[in-house]
């Protein structure tokens, strides 16, 4: 530079600009050769942070900055750092002059080559029973195979390991599925349909195959909340098995009509009719009437029954309104003989809409003539004032 040059126009002396820190190149390269791929990554780091946001500046610069990605990451991919050579190889493409970036997208589609080889290979070998481990792994290899495929599109191996993954997945999905179901694990089941059906890539021929999958999984799990409940009011266990029971008719009413078949939905109300009808029945042979009313009540309200076994249910709420309107009345006259006649008129609205409500649910009054002449004799003694 001449003493002209090095001074501006203002007067000042231009400072000469900095030159980029040289780069390791070759000895990394050495190191490489040499297999030591742990002092490769020592010395290149450091240097590549150095350089980071740097510009470039001419191609021979860029290139070596590409170059020196290129060995961080093939020396990573040597010590089983798959991840951190993807990451490197990525950045080696990313830096490279247009002319030298197939050298490095190729270097990427090996490593996802070998890669999900690796990971198809061990999904295939995964022990029978152990299916979301395995859909976990040609999970996994499907993102490397896209990886790859987003360098280089026309890769026929990448593609051709790509379909084969996918088929192996869906397969899988179903497989899984299946066998968490005959297992009873409804709710993990049920993940998995969810998850497979959210994939963009869901095949449009399985789907319906899916969607009854799912609704086995909710038809299933009610089967077993029943049949829970009904083994708990065997043992006396009552609260429990009422739980059962509102659990398995929260699912159902969860359901769109066209997720479960008229057949099965069928089977499912008579399930829990019958679970309805049995904790009523337990309670009125236990002598309590109060609390088997709520049940039965409630048995009658579950349709698609068939009037043969709703007629079981009919007797039964019939002795249990027989008893509770004889308890309710005496009530009433007792409240009123003791002068508490706001009291007795609110017990007589509640035994007027516990008979409403009974008839309304199909009792006929022939069903209920006991329960409806003892009420009416009640409510006319209090509405005499005696």
């Amino acid at each position: 530079m001449t003493v002209t040059e090095a001074v501006s126009e203002e007067g000042e002396i231009a400072q000469p600009q900095a030159q980029p820190a040289a780069l390791p190149l070759e000895e990394c390269r050495t190191l490489f050769q040499g297999a030591q791929y742990e002092e490769v990554i020592r010395t290149a780091e450091p240097a590549l942070q150095g350089a980071f946001g740097e510009p470039l500046g001419t191609p021979p610069r860029a290139a070596e900055v590409a170059a020196l990605w290129s060995v961080l990451g093939l020396s990573r991919q040597a010590l089983g750092d798959e991840e951190g050579a993807r990451s490197a190889l990525e950045e080696a493409i990313h830096a490279a002059p247009e002319d030298d970036r197939p050298t490095y997208r190729q270097q990427l589609v090996s490593l996802a080559a070998g890669v999900s080889r690796r990971l198809l290979l061990n999904a295939e070998q995964v022990a029978e029973g152990a299916g979301e481990q395995r859909i976990d792994l040609l999970k996994q290899a499907m993102v490397w195979l896209y990886q790859g495929l987003m360098e280089v599109p026309e890769d026929g191996e990448l593609t051709a390991a790509l379909e084969r993954a996918r088929r192996g997945l869906w397969g899988t999905y179903g497989q899984t599925v299946t066998s968490l179901i005959q297992r009873q694990e409804f709710h993990r089941a049920r993940r998995l349909i969810r998850e497979a059906l959210a994939d963009e890539e869901f095949p449009a021929d399985r789907r319906q195959v899916f969607m009854e999958l799912l609704s086995a999984t909710f038809i299933g799990e009610i089967g077993q909340l029943t049949a829970s409940a009904i083994r708990t009011l065997e043992d006396e266990r009552e609260r429990e098995a009422l739980t059962f029971l509102q659990r398995a008719e929260g699912i159902l009413g969860s359901l769109p009509p066209e997720a479960i078949a008229p057949k099965r939905r069928e089977e499912v109300n008579r399930r829990l009719w019958w679970g309805y009808t049995k904790l009523g029945l337990r309670r009125v042979e236990a002598g309590e009437y109060e609390g088997a009313i709520e049940p039965l009540f409630h048995a009658l309200k579950i349709g698609e029954i068939g009037p043969e076994r709703q007629q079981e249910t009919r007797e039964t709420l019939g002795r249990a309104l027989e008893a509770v309107v004889e308890t309710r009345a005496a009530s009433i006259t007792q409240l009123a003989k003791e002068g508490k006649r706001s009291a007795a008129v609110q017990e007589a609205e509640r035994l007027k809409s516990l008979i409403r409500e009974s008839l309304e649910l199909g009792l006929s009054e022939q069903e209920l003539s006991p329960a409806l002449s003892r009420a009416r004799k009640a409510i006319e003694l209090l509405e005499q004032g005696t």
